[in-house]
């Protein structure tokens, strides 16, 4: 057992499955579709998304998607880098939308763990109140333009 904060390279197996698994997300993310996403989770898995206050299971999160590219349809993410730990990999991504007219973009971190290369519980961070203050700002230069 690897005390915390120690390294565990993944099995050969688990770097495969990895590999398998970011490539997937990154394709899904290109033009996502919320049904979709189901392919990347077990159906048990445990996912814990901003702003929800605790973990969905994979109905939940494609449901969650589903209120999120209805308010962001253009809504992209692309994967930077990635690096796995044993059956955990860690995903920063730069995601993009247009709000108001102005195409907006942040970064973040999903970091989930794998059951093949599927996840079971996963855990995104970004700064949502950054994210949260571009839109408003976004949102009140479009309504002081004239014609708005």
């Amino acid at each position: 057992m690897a005390s915390a904060g120690q390294y565990v390279s993944p099995t050969a197996e688990q770097l495969a499955n990895a590999q398998k698994a970011v490539q997937q997300f990154a394709a899904e993310w290109q033009n996502p579709v919320a049904d979709n996403l189901r392919v990347l989770m077990h159906e048990d898995t445990q996912n814990l998304i901003p702003p929800m206050t605790e973990p969905a299971n994979r109905e939940g999160v494609v449901e969650h998607f589903r209120q999120v590219l209805a308010q962001l349809p253009d809504l992209k993410v692309d994967v930077l880098q990635w690096a796995p730990t044993g059956d955990a990999v860690m995903i920063e991504w730069q995601a993009s939308a247009t709000v108001a007219g102005e195409k907006l973009s942040w970064l973040g971190v999903d970091r989930f763990n794998l059951r093949g290369d599927r996840m079971y519980k996963g855990q995104v961070y970004w700064d949502t109140r950054r994210v949260a203050e571009q839109m408003a700002e976004a949102v009140k230069r479009a309504q002081q333009q004239p014609n708005a």
